[in-house]
Protein backbone atom coordinates (compact mmCIF):
# COMPACT_ATOMS: atom_id res chain seq x y z
CA UNK A 1 0.00 0.00 0.00
CA UNK A 2 1.08 2.97 -0.98
CA UNK A 3 1.02 6.00 2.00
CA UNK A 4 0.11 9.58 0.27
CA UNK A 5 0.87 12.41 2.53
CA UNK A 6 -2.33 14.19 2.49
CA UNK A 7 -3.97 11.51 3.76
CA UNK A 8 -5.06 10.75 7.52
CA UNK A 9 -3.07 7.87 8.41
CA UNK A 10 -4.55 5.55 10.92
CA UNK A 11 -3.93 2.48 12.96
CA UNK A 12 -2.48 0.86 15.98
CA UNK A 13 1.12 1.23 17.19
CA UNK A 14 2.98 0.02 20.39
CA UNK A 15 4.05 2.40 22.38
CA UNK A 16 4.15 2.72 26.19
CA UNK A 17 0.90 2.60 26.27
CA UNK A 18 -0.98 1.18 22.91
CA UNK A 19 -2.29 4.08 20.88
CA UNK A 20 -4.72 4.66 18.06
CA UNK A 21 -2.52 7.04 16.15
CA UNK A 22 -3.45 9.49 13.58
CA UNK A 23 -1.22 10.69 11.73
CA UNK A 24 -1.72 13.79 9.58
CA UNK A 25 -0.67 17.06 7.83
CA UNK A 26 -2.66 20.08 8.15
CA UNK A 27 -4.95 19.24 5.15
CA UNK A 28 -5.90 16.17 6.31
CA UNK A 29 -6.10 16.87 10.45
CA UNK A 30 -8.54 20.14 9.15
CA UNK A 31 -10.72 17.91 7.23
CA UNK A 32 -11.07 15.36 10.49
CA UNK A 33 -11.54 18.60 12.53
CA UNK A 34 -14.21 19.63 9.96
CA UNK A 35 -16.06 16.31 10.20
CA UNK A 36 -15.90 16.33 14.03
CA UNK A 37 -17.33 19.59 14.25
CA UNK A 38 -19.94 19.24 12.21
CA UNK A 39 -20.70 16.11 13.42
CA UNK A 40 -20.39 13.81 10.21
CA UNK A 41 -20.85 9.88 11.06
CA UNK A 42 -17.73 8.38 9.28
CA UNK A 43 -16.58 4.40 8.08
CA UNK A 44 -13.45 5.48 7.66
CA UNK A 45 -13.28 2.22 4.97
CA UNK A 46 -15.46 3.92 2.87
CA UNK A 47 -13.46 7.29 2.23
CA UNK A 48 -9.95 5.84 0.96
CA UNK A 49 -9.19 9.30 -0.79
CA UNK A 50 -8.90 11.07 2.73
CA UNK A 51 -7.70 8.08 5.28
CA UNK A 52 -5.39 5.32 4.83
CA UNK A 53 -6.02 2.81 7.59
CA UNK A 54 -3.06 -0.01 8.21
CA UNK A 55 -5.00 -3.25 9.71
CA UNK A 56 -7.25 -1.55 11.38
CA UNK A 57 -11.19 -0.28 10.22
CA UNK A 58 -12.61 2.61 12.34
CA UNK A 59 -15.65 4.40 12.26
CA UNK A 60 -16.77 7.42 13.84
CA UNK A 61 -20.03 8.25 15.21
CA UNK A 62 -21.77 10.83 17.52
CA UNK A 63 -23.55 10.14 21.20
CA UNK A 64 -25.76 11.95 23.18
CA UNK A 65 -24.12 10.30 26.15
CA UNK A 66 -20.84 9.59 27.11
CA UNK A 67 -18.16 9.08 24.38
CA UNK A 68 -16.20 6.00 23.89
CA UNK A 69 -14.10 3.57 22.36
CA UNK A 70 -14.53 0.26 21.96
CA UNK A 71 -12.36 -2.05 19.90
CA UNK A 72 -12.88 -5.56 18.63
CA UNK A 73 -9.95 -6.94 17.67
CA UNK A 74 -8.83 -4.69 15.00
CA UNK A 75 -12.08 -2.87 14.56
CA UNK A 76 -12.67 0.28 16.32
CA UNK A 77 -15.99 2.05 16.90
CA UNK A 78 -15.44 5.57 18.28
CA UNK A 79 -18.40 7.37 19.46
CA UNK A 80 -18.19 11.08 20.48
CA UNK A 81 -20.07 13.28 22.57
CA UNK A 82 -21.36 16.44 22.04
CA UNK A 83 -18.88 18.20 24.62
CA UNK A 84 -15.40 16.13 23.31
CA UNK A 85 -16.72 16.81 19.46
CA UNK A 86 -16.50 20.52 20.69
CA UNK A 87 -13.18 19.97 22.17
CA UNK A 88 -11.55 17.44 19.74
CA UNK A 89 -12.20 19.79 16.32
CA UNK A 90 -10.54 22.54 18.65
CA UNK A 91 -7.74 19.92 19.44
CA UNK A 92 -7.22 19.04 15.78
CA UNK A 93 -7.61 22.13 14.38
CA UNK A 94 -4.74 23.46 16.77
CA UNK A 95 -2.94 20.77 15.52
CA UNK A 96 -3.23 21.40 11.93
CA UNK A 97 -1.95 24.94 12.87
CA UNK A 98 1.13 24.44 14.28
CA UNK A 99 4.02 24.96 12.88
CA UNK A 100 6.62 22.19 14.45
CA UNK A 101 6.16 18.60 15.39
CA UNK A 102 2.96 18.33 17.76
CA UNK A 103 0.59 15.49 19.00
CA UNK A 104 -2.60 16.04 20.95
CA UNK A 105 -4.57 13.10 22.98
CA UNK A 106 -8.12 12.83 22.06
CA UNK A 107 -9.40 10.51 24.42
CA UNK A 108 -13.26 9.70 25.28
CA UNK A 109 -14.81 10.04 28.62
CA UNK A 110 -15.17 6.09 28.27
CA UNK A 111 -12.56 3.67 26.59
CA UNK A 112 -12.75 -0.16 27.12
CA UNK A 113 -10.39 -0.33 24.10
CA UNK A 114 -7.13 -0.13 25.83
CA UNK A 115 -5.89 2.66 23.56
CA UNK A 116 -4.42 5.89 23.54
CA UNK A 117 -6.21 7.75 20.57
CA UNK A 118 -3.53 10.17 19.54
CA UNK A 119 -3.35 12.63 16.49
CA UNK A 120 0.26 13.32 15.14
CA UNK A 121 1.67 15.93 13.31
CA UNK A 122 5.34 16.29 11.72
CA UNK A 123 6.04 13.83 14.26
CA UNK A 124 6.07 10.19 12.60
CA UNK A 125 6.48 8.73 9.05
CA UNK A 126 3.44 6.76 8.38
CA UNK A 127 5.71 4.40 6.79
CA UNK A 128 8.28 3.61 9.38
CA UNK A 129 5.48 3.86 12.34
CA UNK A 130 2.99 1.50 10.62
CA UNK A 131 5.75 -0.74 8.95
CA UNK A 132 4.50 -0.15 5.60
Amino acid sequence: MTIMHSLLCVGIVEFADPALLLIGDAQSLSWLADQIDARRELNFAAIPSYVSQIDVSLRLAFTMQNGHLVRQGNVLDWEISSVEAQQFAKQLKELAASTSPAHAYLDPESNQSGLQIVASIGEYDPKKVFGQ
